[in-house]
C-alpha cells in the first residue's frame, strides 16, 4: 500500500547501513547465582570505560568492535570482584564466542547504544538550540535511540521527548528553600552526567559516610570530581530509577519538574503545556535534523515511509476494522463521538441496569478542582440530558479542592465515599501526558477511586467550553455505573469471550526470594459486552507464576471450548504464554496471546500536500509478521503526536486480527474525554493491579461494574 486516503505515512525507524558496519565480536559469561542482565549491563559500563571500541550488553553477549585480550578482560573483572563484589561475585570467566554471530537485534542494538554515542556530543548540542524559557525553568529536548528488527533487518528509532528542568540545581534549591534534607523526598530527579532519572525516595545520610563507596561505583570523570569535591555534610540521596535504588551526592543532580509539582516550583502550568507538546511537524523535523547527523555518520539510511515500503503499512480497511455500534432495539449507527448522545435519546441504551430500573437514582458526588468556582450551570445540563433518558441523578455532596495533592484529593474522596456514591466526578486542570508514567492529577485522583471500588469521570477544564462535553459526561456517568450505552455491531468473528489481565509483582520485604503477585482479568462477550471482573491474590516463590494460578484465571466451567482473545498488558513473562497454550488445550480452549506494550513506541507521521500532520487511528506500521506498531486513537490536542501502541501475537493469530480486536475495545469506553489509546480489556489494569499489591483494593475482588473506566 502506498497511501493511506492519499497520505504518506513516515516513521522515527531507520534501517542500519549495513555496509558501513565493523566486524563485530562476542563475548560470554560464566555466571553462577547471579543476575546476568545485570552483571552484562554493568561489565559493558566498565569496558567502555577501560578498553577502546564500543561495548554493548544485547542479546545475552557483551558485543564489541575492538576486542581485548583475555588477561586484560581478567584483570578488570578482578578489579570489580573487589569493589562490586555483592554483584560481581558470581561472575566467574568472560570468554570470547567465536561461534556466535550477531542477530539482526544485537546489531541494531549494537548501532543505537554503542556507535550513536559518537554523536551523542554533536546531538546534544543539536537539540540545546531547541530550549524553551519557563521563567524559573526551562523545557530542554532529548533524544532516544533503540535498536529494532523491521522485517528481519536491523534498524534504529530516534524518539525525541521534552521536559521541564528546574534553572537551580538540586543543590542550589535545597540551600535556598528547604529546611532538611527529607524536604526534598518525592522530587523528581535526572543525574547531571547521564540519563538516568528518577523519584529522591530516601536520604541515605551525609557524605562523610559514603564518600569511598560512591567513588568505587563510578567510572565517570565528571561524577568522580562532584564527589570528591562535595562536603563531608553534604546529604547523599537514594533515587529509584525504575525497579533500581543509586545513591548520589545532592549536589549531582538537577531537577525535573512534573507536570504535579508545577504549583510547588512556581511553574505557569499553561504555558508549560502549550510548550511541552510538540506538534507532528516540529517533531519530525527534531527527529530529521538527528537522522541527517546520524547518516552523515553513515550509521543509519532513510528511515522507513509507505512509499518505499508499502508492504509494511496498512491502514483500518485492511484490518476490517469497521467503527459501528449497537445501540438500543438492536439499532446500528456508525461510531461518531459526537452523535452518540443522539442516538442513545433516538434507539435508547443496549441495557440498562437493574439498579436503576424505575425511580432508583444515580447518586453522584463532586470534587471541584478548579478555580472557575460555580459549576451549578455546567451540571445542570447533566442532569437534563439524563432526566431526556430516563435517568434520574441525586447530588450527594461536593467537595473543593485549592490546592492539588494527593493528599486533599484523598480526603475529598473519603468524605463523599461516605455517601456511597455511585460515581464520583472530578473536575480538574489540564494536564500534559507525554510521560504516562508520571503521575499528577488524573493518577492520583483515579487511584484513589479505583481502590475504593468507586467509578469515577474526569472533567478537564478545557472540556467545558467544548461542545460535546456534556454528551461524553452523560455517557461516562451512565457506562460506568453498570449500564451498557452500547455494544459493537458485529461480534468479533474469531472469539467468544475477549479478556484483558494484567500481572503485578511485588518482592516481601523480610521473606528474600518471594514474592506476592496480584492480577487482574476482566471477561467481555465478543460483542463487547462486559462480563466481569476479577481480582486474585498469590504468594510466589521467586519471580515464575504457578501454572494452578495462571489457571485459576482461566477456569474450565467458563472456557471450556472457548476461542478467547488474551490481551495482556505488556510482555506475557517466563513460561506464562506456554501455561496458558496447554491448559486452554487441556479444557478445549483456544487462547489467542497478544501483548500489548504501551512505553516505548517509535511515532508515525502522516504527509499530504507537504504538511505533516496526526496520523490516522487505525494506521499500522508491520515490524514483523507477528508485530506491528498501532495509532489506536489520537490525543486529545490536535496539536499533539500520537503514541502508539506496540503489539505482538503469534500464529495462529495474525497481527491483522490481533490489531482489529484492539481498534474494536477502544470503541467501548463510554464517555472518555481522553481518547483512549488502550483498549477497556486492559484500560487502567496495571494501576488497580500495582494498587492491589499495596492492599488498596475495591471491597468486592469480582463484580460487573466496570468502575475503573
Amino acid at each position: 500500500m502506498n497511501t493511506i486516503q492519499g497520505i504518506e505515512v513516515f516513521t522515527e525507524v531507520f534501517p542500519v547501513r549495513i555496509a558501513e558496519m565493523p566486524k563485530l565480536f562476542a563475548y560470554s559469561l560464566a555466571v553462577k547465582g547471579g543476575d546476568l542482565s545485570t552483571i552484562g549491563g554493568k561489565l559493558s559500563y566498565r569496558f567502555r570505560r577501560k578498553f577502546p571500541g564500543h561495548w554493548v550488553w544485547t542479546g545475552n553477549r557483551l558485543l564489541t568492535d575492538n576486542p581485548q585480550d583475555s588477561a586484560e578482560i581478567m584483570k578488570v573483572v578482578e578489579e570489580l570482584w573487589h569493589e562490586q563484589g555483592d554483584i560481581f561475585r558470581s561472575l566467574h570467566e568472560v570468554k570470547q564466542d567465536s561461534a556466535c554471530q550477531p542477530t539482526s537485534q544485537m546489531v541494531a542494538d549494537f548501532v543505537a547504544r554503542g556507535l550513536f554515542a559518537d554523536i551523542d556530543g554533536q546531538l546534544r548540542q543539536l537539540l540545546s538550540s531547541k530550549v524553551q524559557d519557563l521563567g524559573s525553568a526551562r523545557i530542554e529536548r532529548a533524544y532516544e535511540t533503540r535498536g529494532w528488527v523491521i522485517n528481519g533487518k536491523p534498524a534504529v528509532s530516534i524518539s525525541v521527548s521534552s521536559h521541564v528542568i528546574h534553572k537551580q540545581d538540586l543543590k542550589t534549591y535545597f540551600t535556598n528553600s528547604c529546611q532538611k534534607p527529607e524536604d526534598l523526598l518525592g522530587v523528581f530527579v535526572r543525574d547531571k552526567t547521564s540519563t538516568l532519572k528518577g523519584e529522591i525516595v530516601e536520604v541515605a545520610g551525609e557524605m562523610k559516610a559514603h564518600r569511598t563507596r560512591l567513588l568505587a561505583f563510578t567510572q565517570r570523570e565528571e561524577m568522580q570530581e562532584t564527589i570528591e569535591n562535595a562536603p563531608d555534610d553534604e546529604p547523599v540521596l537514594s533515587v529509584k530509577a525504575g525497579r533500581q535504588l543509586y545513591d548520589y551526592p545532592v549536589s549531582a543532580l538537577q531537577i525535573i519538574v512534573r507536570t504535579m509539582d508545577y504549583s510547588r516550583f512556581g511553574i505557569n502550568a499553561k504555558k508549560a503545556l502549550q510548550l511541552l507538546r510538540i506538534e507532528p511537524g516540529q517533531r519530525s523535523r527534531f527527529v530529521g535534523e538527528i537522522a541527517a547527523v546520524a547518516k552523515k555518520g553513515n550509521l543509519i539510511l532513510d528511515g522507513y515511509n509507505s512509499r518505499s515500503f508499502p508492504s509494511l503499512f496498512f491502514d483500518r480497511n485492511n484490518v476490517g476494522f469497521e467503527p459501528r455500534l449497537g445501540f438500543g432495539g438492536n439499532h446500528i449507527e456508525e461510531y461518531q463521538e459526537n452523535k452518540l448522545l443522539r442516538c442513545l435519546h433516538d434507539y435508547g441504551l443496549y441495557r440498562r441496569s437493574d439498579q436503576f430500573k424505575g425511580d432508583s437514582p444515580i447518586r453522584v458526588g463532586i470534587i471541584n478542582a478548579l478555580n472557575s468556582g460555580n459549576l451549578s450551570k455546567f451540571w445542570s445540563q447533566i442532569e437534563n440530558e439524563l432526566q431526556r433518558l430516563s435517568f434520574h441523578m441525586q447530588m450527594i455532596g461536593t467537595e473543593r479542592v485549592q490546592r492539588i495533592s494527593r493528599s486533599a484529593l484523598e480526603q475529598s474522596v473519603g468524605k463523599l465515599q461516605e455517601a456511597k456514591p455511585h460515581i464520583v466526578v472530578g473536575f480538574l486542570p489540564d494536564e500534559y501526558d507525554e510521560d504516562e508514567e508520571e503521575w499528577g492529577a488524573y493518577h492520583h485522583f483515579k487511584s484513589l477511586t479505583v481502590g475504593r471500588g468507586i467509578a469515577s469521570q474526569v472533567v478537564y477544564e478545557s472540556t467545558l467550553s467544548r461542545q460535546y462535553a456534556v454528551a461524553n459526561i452523560v455517557l461516562g456517568v451512565l457506562g460506568k455505573t453498570g449500564n451498557i450505552p452500547f455494544v459493537l455491531a458485529q461480534p468479533l468473528p474469531y472469539a467468544d469471550l475477549v479478556v484483558g489481565i494484567d500481572i503485578a509483582r511485588v518482592q516481601k520485604r523480610h521473606l528474600a526470594g518471594t514474592m506476592n503477585a496480584t492480577a487482574i482479568t476482566r471477561i467481555y462477550f465478543s460483542s463487547g459486552e462486559f462480563l466481569r471482573y476479577v481480582i486474585h491474590d498469590a504468594p510466589l516463590e521467586g519471580e515464575t507464576i504457578p501454572a494452578n494460578f495462571l489457571q485459576s484465571l482461566f477456569p474450565a466451567n467458563e472456557f471450556k471450548d472457548k476461542r478467547v482473545v488474551v490481551h495482556r498488558d505488556g510482555y506475557f513473562r517466563g513460561d506464562e504464554k506456554r501455561v496458558l497454550i496447554d491448559w486452554g488445550k487441556q479444557i478445549g480452549a483456544q487462547f489467542y496471546l497478544v501483548e500489548v506494550i504501551k512505553e516505548g513506541s517509535p511515532r508515525l507521521y502522516a504527509a499530504s500536500g507537504g504538511k505533516i500532520s496526526q496520523q490516522l487511528k487505525g494506521t499500522a506500521f508491520k515490524v514483523s509478521d507477528t508485530e506491528a506498531l498501532l495509532v489506536s486513537s489520537l490525543p486529545p490536542f490536535g496539536d499533539a503526536t500520537p503514541k502508539p501502541l506496540r503489539m505482538r501475537t503469534e500464529a495462529p493469530f495474525t497481527i491483522e486480527q490481533a490489531i482489529h480486536s484492539i481498534l474494536n475495545m477502544t470503541l467501548l469506553h463510554y464517555g472518555s474525554l481522553r481518547p483512549p489509546r488502550l483498549p477497556v480489556t486492559i484500560h487502567y489494569s496495571d494501576r488497580i493491579a500495582y494498587l492491589a499489591l499495596k492492599g488498596i483494593k475495591p471491597k468486592d475482588l469480582e463484580g460487573n461494574i466496570p468502575f475503573w473506566l
